[in-house]
């Protein structure tokens, strides 16, 4: 199954396409405006790279964040607008998933972690990578590091982008190992989990399909919060 995946929650505009578990291509696009036709244009160049028309592509997989909120909806109705025009399959894939699935051969806990850009606040979930699937532990994160480290009772990768100072904040308040992994969301990632998605039969309705916004107002909540602690 030829999957094109893309993800627009970050910096970058993450654009990838899958053959079953084979990456025929992939790539970030600096993110400088996050407009329709910039990510249609980046799809385009990615098709090229690939060979392939996007009459070639058997489903879409979409990217849902959380991350940057104008990013990820210029994202999600970019993925939308091609599987409805092309009658495709489309499957949404938590940003946080995607970032899990580029650690898949670590044994640990996956912790995913995606800046809220206020203070020390962040965006998490823990996963593990079991019989070929990645598995989400608990519900989403949203607060500071301080509280991230009270979920973690075991080694762990921590995975994201400039993600160095909170794995070190993560091992001293933990004691345990923590590996820091720096990765950026990946369209064939995105692409390889909604190839599997909708191997099941498990797509999404293309006109509900929605991004994964953890309300904002959770977040400032977590922010004052452990401020107040501080």
């Amino acid at each position: 199954m030829i999957v094109l995946g893309l993800d627009t929650s970050g910096y970058d505009n993450a654009v990838g396409i899958t053959d079953g578990d084979k990456v025929l291509a992939d790539s970030l696009f600096s993110a400088k405006t996050d407009s329709l036709e910039q990510i249609v244009a980046n799809i385009d160049s990615v098709l090229k790279d690939a060979g392939l028309a996007i009459e070639a592509v058997d489903g879409i997989g979409v990217g849902l964040g959380p991350g940057s909120w104008t990013g990820i909806r210029v994202g999600v109705t970019v993925g939308k607008m091609l599987a409805f025009a092309t009658a495709k399959p489309v499957a949404g894939i938590p940003t946080f998933e995607a970032l899990a699935y580029t650690a898949r051969d670590s044994s640990r806990l996956l912790c995913p972690i995606i800046s809220v850009g206020a203070g020390d606040a962040v965006y998490a979930g823990l996963y593990n990578f079991k019989n070929n699937e990645i598995m989400r532990k608990g519900d989403y994160y949203v607060g500071g590091i301080a509280g991230l480290t009270e979920l973690i009772t075991e080694s762990c990768v921590v995975i994201g982008t400039d993600i160095s100072s909170m794995a070190e904040a993560i091992a001293r308040a933990t004691g345990k190992d923590v590996i820091p992994l720096e990765r950026k969301p990946c369209g064939a990632a995105v692409a390889c989990l909604a190839a599997k998605r909708l191997a099941r039969g498990e797509s999404d309705d293309v006109l509900a399909l929605t991004p994964l916004y953890l309300k904002e107002s959770t977040a400032k909540a977590f922010v004052n919060k452990y401020a107040k602690k501080s």
